[in-house]
C-alpha cells in the first residue's frame, strides 16, 4: 500500500486518508448517472457518536460530504437535522459556526439561523430593516438510524431508510466499525461486497483457497425494493469458533446458504445461519462521497457467545485489507456502461443488480414517481432473462 493510506490496526480497516480528485471533470455517477439520480435516497452521512462528540456540547455543528455537496449535520430543536453548509449571506461554511441554544451563528458575519433554516438575525441591520425573505438554508430530510445518520437530499421518490433485520434483534450482538474511505464509487464498492467468486484468490487463505473456485448459483429475486439470493460458500465460521481460515481440503464441504440482501441501490446485508441457535450478520453502505470516493459505514453482529468485539471486527479488517488494493485499482473508478465489462455466469448477482439499478436510473428521468414505481416492482428470476 502506499502512503495516502491509513493501514489501520488489527480491528480497524485501512483507508485513504482524503477523497481523490475524481478523473471524469462531469462527475458521472455508476452507469453513466448523475448526482441527482442518488439525491433521491437515503445515505449516512455520519455516525451519532461522530456528532455527538465532535463538539464539547454533543449537538455539532459537523461537516459532511453527500454527492459532492458539504452538509451541515447538528441537533438542533430537538432532532438531529442537516442543511447545506452554506451561508446564503456570502456562502461561507457554517459548520466553522456555533450554536446558540436552538439557532447557529455564522462565524463569518454573524447570520442566524433557526432549525426550520430560515434566518433570525443579521447583526448588520439597522433596527426596523427587514431579513431578507431568501435568507434561509436548504434544509434535507435527516433521520437517525441504527445509531447513523442518514441525509435524503430530495425526497420526491418516497424513498425509505433500508432495513437491517439485526439491529433490534435482542438474540444478536451488533458491533459498528469505524467507517472507512475508498476511493472506489459507491458501486464498486457494493459489486465487491455481493461477489463470492474472487474469494478464493483475493481473500486466499482467508476466506477461500483454489481449488475451490466454483461455487452453485441461486435464484436471484427482486422483492419489496430488496435484490435477494443466496450462496454457498466455503466461508469458514466467524469468530468464536476460533476458525478463521477457510476449509481447503479435499474433505471441504460447503457450508449452509448464506443469505445476501441488497436494499436498493447500496445497502448490502449478509445474513449466516450456521446453525438452530448461531447466526452472524453484516451490514454495510457505501455512500458516495462524490463520483469516484465513497465512505462506507458497516457493523458486524453476530448471536450472543461470549466472543469479544475484537474478534469480529478484527475478521472484517483483515478481509478489508486484503480487498482495498483492488477496489482502489478499479479503471474507471465508477461502473461505466453495462457493454463495458465482460461477465460470466458467476457474475449473476451483480448483473442483475446492475440491471435494476439500470432500471431506477433511467425510470428518474420521469421523476421520483417512476423511481418509486421501479422500486416496488416484484419479479423472480424465472420471470426475468438471466444471460449475462
Amino acid at each position: 500500500m502506499n502512503d495516502s493510506i491509513d493501514h489501520g490496526s488489527p480491528v480497524k480497516p485501512p483507508e485513504y486518508r482524503q477523497v481523490v480528485t475524481p478523473s471524469d471533470p462531469l462527475g458521472t455517477y455508476d452507469l453513466g448517472s448523475k448526482a441527482e439520480f442518488w439525491r433521491l435516497f437515503w445515505h449516512p452521512v455520519c455516525t451519532l457518536h461522530e456528532l455527538r462528540a465532535h463538539c464539547s456540547g454533543g449537538r455539532g455543528p459537523l461537516q459532511t460530504t453527500l454527492l459532492g455537496e458539504r452538509i451541515l449535520v447538528v441537533d438542533m430543536g430537538g432532532a438531529v437535522r442537516a442543511f447545506s453548509d452554506h451561508c446564503p449571506h456570502r456562502g461561507s461554511s457554517l459548520s466553522l459556526g456555533w450554536l446558540e441554544k436552538d439557532t447557529i451563528r455564522c462565524r463569518y458575519h454573524g447570520w442566524c439561523f433557526d432549525s426550520t433554516g430560515v434566518c433570525t438575525e443579521v447583526p448588520s441591520l439597522g433596527a426596523g430593516e427587514a431579513i431578507p425573505a431568501r435568507a434561509r438554508l436548504s434544509t434535507y430530510d435527516c433521520q437517525v438510524a441504527y445509531d447513523l445518520v442518514w441525509v435524503r437530499m430530495d425526497g420526491s421518490a418516497k424513498t425509505e431508510i433500508p432495513r437491517f433485520p439485526a439491529w433490534g434483534d435482542e438474540s444478536q450482538v451488533c458491533i459498528m466499525g469505524q467507517p472507512y474511505l475508498w476511493p472506489a464509487s459507491a458501486g464498486r464498492r457494493v459489486e465487491n461486497f455481493i461477489d463470492v467468486s474472487h474469494f478464493p484468490y483475493t481473500h486466499q487463505g482467508t476466506l477461500g483457497a483454489p481449488p475451490l473456485t466454483q461455487f452453485p448459483t441461486f435464484a436471484v429475486d427482486q422483492i419489496a425494493g430488496e435484490l435477494r439470493w443466496k450462496t454457498e460458500t466455503f466461508l469458514a465460521f466467524n469468530p468464536g469458533d476460533a476458525t478463521y481460515g477457510p476449509p481447503a481440503g479435499p474433505d471441504s464441504t460447503m457450508l449452509p446458504p448464506a443469505t445476501y440482501i441488497v436494499g436498493m441501490p447500496l445497502t448490502v446485508v449478509l445474513i449466516f445461519n450456521w446453525s438452530k441457535d448461531k447466526a452472524t450478520q453484516i451490514f454495510m453502505h457505501p455512500t458516495p462521497i462524490d463520483s469516484e470516493n465513497c465512505r462506507s459505514y458497516w457493523f458486524t453482529c453476530h448471536t450472543a457467545d461470549g466472543s469479544t468485539d475484537e474478534e469480529h471486527l478484527a475478521l472484517q479488517s483483515i478481509v478489508l485489507t486484503e480487498d482495498l488494493p483492488v477496489v482502489a485499482s478499479h479503471l474507471p473508478r465508477a461502473i461505466g456502461q453495462l457493454r463495458d465489462e465482460v461477465s460470466v455466469p458467476a457474475d449473476k448477482p451483480v448483473v442483475f443488480w446492475r440491471r435494476w439499478l439500470w432500471e431506477l436510473i433511467r425510470a428518474s428521468e420521469d421523476g421520483g414517481t417512476a423511481v418509486r414505481g421501479a422500486l416496488s416492482v416484484e419479479r423472480i428470476e424465472s420471470e426475468l432473462e438471466v444471460g449475462v
